[in-house]
């Protein structure tokens, strides 16, 4: 049971599963082309055509550029924040902890001017917003660089996805959690800075996973980021229901209480992934 409710993944759908068989792909065509304009523009069209969650302040990320999943977009702010001291939540990305040197949880000590923060949204232990205006806040005076970490988005509704904190340096999404393509590693860094780092210079050189842009491209265009918490929100309450547990605002989660703590993740909540529960 433990294995069953455990991690996080995508729902079978049958529509998504077929559209992903159904694919032409000219390989040789494919290893030729340029996406990268094309890729940014569809992902950014595709963030802004949520009807079911609020975007604010997506535009003033003017640079896009591609990378694998959103963890390559952690490894590149671990690189340009080496001196400064990680803050995550402990039930956050277990990641961050092993990839980074000078590390503190959020809960054991107050921010500090020298910290960069990583934090999740819809948050990876609740599916919401849990503390996010708060720590923002409290960089935003401090002028912390974070880091925020969208890769469910595409799964969730009711959630305010608020960039507009000055403290925010970049934003990073992924295609892994709403479609069956996690092993192409389907990702999104924007930024509001050119950093000349790996990410821009494989953006520049067109050194970049282009069957994977490609397949993102097809996908964002044939689904809506609203259609899969649309299609299984019902389904969602009534596992919920059945199970005794809270749904959550990330479709494929639920919330336990005491008796579901063999799944907590180091923080106060006991996150339950039911996407096995999903049959189309």
């Amino acid at each position: 049971m433990k294995n069953t409710y455990k991690g996080s993944r995508f729902i079978q759908d049958d529509n998504t599963t077929n559209h992903l068989e159904n694919l032409s792909l000219p390989l040789s065509d494919i290893v030729l082309s340029n996406y990268n304009n094309e890729y940014a523009t569809a992902f950014r069209k595709w963030i802004n055509e949520s009807t079911l969650n609020t975007i604010k302040g997506l535009d003033d990320f003017k640079y896009a550029d591609f990378c694998h999943g959103t963890t390559e977009a952690f490894d590149k702010f671990y690189t340009q924040n080496y001196a400064r001291r990680l803050r995550v939540f402990k039930a956050d990305y277990a990641y961050h902890k092993f990839s980074h040197k000078n590390f503190e949880y959020l809960e054991n000590d107050e921010l500090r001017s020298n910290d960069a923060v990583i934090i999740s949204l819809p948050f990876s232990d609740t599916g919401d917003e849990y503390e996010y205006d708060r720590i923002l806040c409290a960089a935003d005076k401090l002028k912390i660089p974070v880091l925020v970490d969208c890769c469910w988005f595409g799964t969730c509704q009711n959630v305010t996805f608020d960039f507009t904190y000055s403290c925010i340096t970049a934003i990073t999404f992924s295609l892994s959690k709403s479609f069956p393509v996690s092993r192409f590693r389907i990702g999104i860094r924007f930024s509001k800075d050119n950093f000349d780092d790996g990410l821009t210079a494989y953006t520049r050189d067109n050194y970049v996973n282009t069957l994977s842009q490609y397949i993102g491209i097809s996908f964002m265009r044939a689904f809506s980021p609203d259609y899969i918490p649309t299609k299984y929100k019902d389904k969602q309450a009534s596992i919920c229901t059945t199970l005794g547990i809270t749904p959550s605002k990330v479709v494929f989660l639920g919330l336990g209480d005491a008796g579901w703590s063999f799944l907590n993740r180091g923080g106060v909540h006991n996150r339950l992934c039911i996407s096995d529960f999903f049959i189309d």
